[in-house]
């Protein structure tokens, strides 16, 4: 016999307990440790309870359009209906479940995550919404942006690699040609060269570690890359694994493509150098002037009639 019939979009669990085992009092009584019998059985949360806490339940904005059913009815045993979300707890509240989906904010709720934040879109039970997941287009539409991300980020590490490559040709470069003029000098002007010297150095030393954090920034990338691709994965066997784990690593997936388009960005911004020889230094060994500027290099496609010092 139903006592209320309809549809609904949330459920109460209580934590802990087995799925299985005989249902002779009431759940919501027995969270206080009374022992009180059961006799309405909620289809929807999967809940026995008493009298007074079903009448509760169906008054209640949660429960007024669950299917309730009355002891002569209702089954001995709890149902097996959601036992796919074991281990896959809110982060919020990690004693709850994790068992509805937000179509509107794309959140991952509990049922605790309903009622204090009173939500008020319409939820979609995960183990409902995530059947055949692993077939559908938003899944693989996510593995194409992990995979395209992958490429990306093994793209970038080269042009790292290779910029820094070419930042050390650069500045052993100047180095050379700063000691090779500077050989032809006086020694009054040691102090000037020794000064550029260390000049160039100094610059060669920010760029590297301008280098080395970007360096960083895309190893980590990578490994938070690798780290969501295994757990895609290892839970393409289990579809609310895999329905979760997806959500779960879309915002990760966006901030990581984000965090190595600024690294592309700041390699195009990466500063070089070049040094120039100061011709009249040659025909003034006696004086202090600069035996050259150190200027850093245009960047390929800028005017090659300006320099930037």
């Amino acid at each position: 016999m139903y006592l209320l019939a309809g549809s609904i979009m949330m459920s109460m669990d209580v934590p802990g307990r087995r799925p299985h085992e005989v249902a002779e009092h009431c759940d919501l009584c027995a969270e206080g440790d009374e022992n009180i019998p059961a006799d309405t059985y909620c289809t929807v949360c999967n809940e026995f309870m008493c009298t007074p806490c079903a009448t509760v339940h169906q008054r209640s904005r949660l429960g007024r359009n669950h299917k309730l059913v009355d002891k002569e009815s209702m089954p001995r045993k709890r149902s097996e209906k959601g036992q796919e979300y074991v281990n896959e707890y809110c982060e919020d509240h990690p004693q709850e479940l994790v068992k509805y989906y937000c179509p509107t904010h794309g959140d991952l709720l509990c049922g605790d995550c309903i009622v204090k934040n009173s939500h008020t879109c319409k939820m979609q039970v995960i183990a409902e919404v995530s059947e055949g997941y692993r077939n559908s287009t938003e899944f693989k539409q996510h593995e194409v942006q992990l995979k395209k991300l992958t490429d990306k980020i093994s793209k970038t590490k080269h042009h790292v690699a290779s910029k820094e490559v070419s930042v050390e040709d650069s500045k052993n470069q100047s180095v050379k040609q700063v000691r090779k003029f500077q050989a032809e000098l006086i020694n009054a002007i040691n102090k000037v060269a020794d000064k550029i010297t260390t000049d160039i150095e100094s610059k060669a030393q920010t760029t590297h570690a301008l280098l080395s954090n970007l360096k960083t920034t895309s190893k980590t990338g990578k490994l938070e890359v690798d780290s969501m691709t295994n757990v895609i994965e290892n839970c393409k066997e289990n579809d609310v694994f895999l329905f979760i784990a997806t959500h779960r690593t879309k915002e990760k997936v966006i901030n990581v493509s984000k965090q190595i388009d600024e690294v592309e960005n700041a390699l195009e911004s990466v500063p070089q150098y070049s040094f120039t020889e100061n011709d009249k230094v040659k025909l003034l060994l006696q004086t202090t002037t600069n035996i050259g500027l150190h200027e850093q290099m245009l960047q390929s496609g800028a005017n090659t009639n300006q320099h930037g010092k």
